[in-house]
């Protein structure tokens, strides 16, 4: 006997469906890449022509995070995701960086950049996304960075380079 589709179910199908259909591709923090820009999902910061700056709202981001952000693209939808770490000292920034390296590696594989995790900025690349991992510093400060790439950032910003080249 073949069951009805519980609305779940059904619910469920459609959504995996429908993001299959757009596009899509997984990202961090429970992020899509592809994603459009949702008024009542995201707080908006700023907008620069094609692209626009949002605080993402999520529950999945580290205990430590003092900022996590999203540059949602007319065309192309959700495309770069940056989280910022608290301000912290050198030392438990290298550790972190150490951490966070680790974690990656184990998504992303070892760095295009090389396996030293001690480097101060890496970079992974695996399945059109890119991961860029650093500590910034500014006067006497530290925070550990983390920017995530998806499959059509280069379009978006280069539309976004090429309007503001053009004023």
């Amino acid at each position: 006997m073949i069951r009805p589709l519980t609305p779940t179910i059904f619910f469920s199908i459609l959504v995996a469906w429908g993001t299959a259909g757009a596009g899509t591709v997984p990202g961090p923090y429970g992020v899509i890449f592809g994603q459009e820009y949702d008024v009542l999902e995201h707080k908006s910061i700023r907008r620069r022509e094609n692209v626009r700056t949002v605080k993402l709202r999520t529950a999945d981001k580290p205990d430590d995070t003092k900022e996590l952000r999203a540059e949602i693209c007319d065309r192309f939808g959700l495309q770069i995701v940056t989280w910022k770490s608290h301000i912290r000292g050198l030392d438990v920034a290298r550790e972190r960086h150490v951490e966070l390296a680790n974690e990656i590696s184990d998504k992303f594989g070892v760095p295009t950049s090389g396996p030293a995790v001690r480097k101060k900025k890496l970079v992974w690349q695996k399945d059109a996304i890119t991961v860029v991992l650093k500590i910034r510093r500014e006067n006497s400060v530290y925070q550990n960075q983390i920017r995530y790439f998806g499959p059509k950032n280069e379009p978006c910003l280069t539309r976004l380079m090429k309007r503001i080249q053009s004023k």
